[in-house]
């Protein structure tokens, strides 16, 4: 008597596409185990991903702009690190800079103080009033991480149906703080996927600090990833994998 296991995956005409983005570091730091093991993942993620049919396309995502505002001196070699991540597993095929995402970032402070959604905090900054998200400090004329971590996450959204971003753990607030941000400007943050990971000794960054990403420096927003894992994800995305009603196994027996 044998067993035979047939899954079935439908088809769509149109091939969707995922942007996994993994490497992410600042200019005034150097490659440590935190970017190897965020790469290493990109590499790992986007495999699997392309496995389930949808096109992948990998960015790196570089900051040189809160850099500006901090003491230490920015001496990446940007061209040496895109060269190292290959030997990673994880080689670019777009690289964005934060400090590209600026113009952006203002229009959107502008579009939420003109429709009531923003404003100043007593702080001095202005802050979105859901979440008292921190937004722009006119202070040192600063535009805050998680907006323009939105305004990265919407550039994303142009350019592909979802998107996983993998980041070391204590961007956790800063990405509660986006993703309040991108659900206020009427984003679906349902085809967003933060993959987290931690290292041992992994070096802090004061601009993903809560006391940088909230008014009063407390996390109080509850941070729900989307309810499925990555191959859930694929299945919502891709045009070429199901789960659900669409995923049969049968399970046949055969005479011998």
């Amino acid at each position: 008597m044998t067993n035979t296991l047939q899954l079935a995956f439908p088809t769509n005409e149109k091939k969707s596409k995922l942007i996994v983005e993994s490497g992410h570091i600042y200019t005034n730091e150097q490659p440590n185990l935190e970017h190897q093991v965020g790469a290493t993942l990109g590499n790992m993620l986007s495999r699997y991903l392309a496995l389930f049919g949808p096109e992948i396309e990998k960015w790196l995502f570089i900051d040189n702009y809160n850099p500006k505002f901090e003491e230490k001196p920015q001496d990446l070699d940007i061209v040496a690190y895109i060269s190292l991540l290959p030997s990673w597993g994880f080689a670019p095929d777009k690289i964005v800079y934060e400090a590209d995402l600026v113009n952006n970032a203002k229009e959107i402070v502008d579009h939420l103080q003109k429709h009531g959604d923003a404003g100043p905090h007593h702080n001095g900054r202005i802050i979105l009033n859901k979440g008292k998200i921190l937004l722009y400090d006119p202070g040192n004329g600063k535009y805050m991480c998680a907006l323009l971590d939105a305004c990265l996450y919407m550039h994303k959204l142009e350019h592909a149906d979802g998107c996983v971003t993998i980041l070391d753990q204590q961007y956790a607030a800063q990405q509660k703080g986006t993703f309040t941000i991108l659900k206020k400007l009427g984003v679906d943050t349902t085809t967003i996927f933060p993959f987290f990971y931690t290292t041992p000794n992994s070096q802090p960054h004061s601009s993903v600090d809560s006391f940088n990403v909230f008014a009063n420096g407390k996390n109080n927003l509850s941070f729900v990833q989307p309810a499925i894992d990555l191959l859930q994800i694929v299945a919502k995305l891709s045009g070429s994998v199901y789960l659900g009603p669409s995923l049969k196994v049968e399970v046949r027996k055969y005479g011998v």
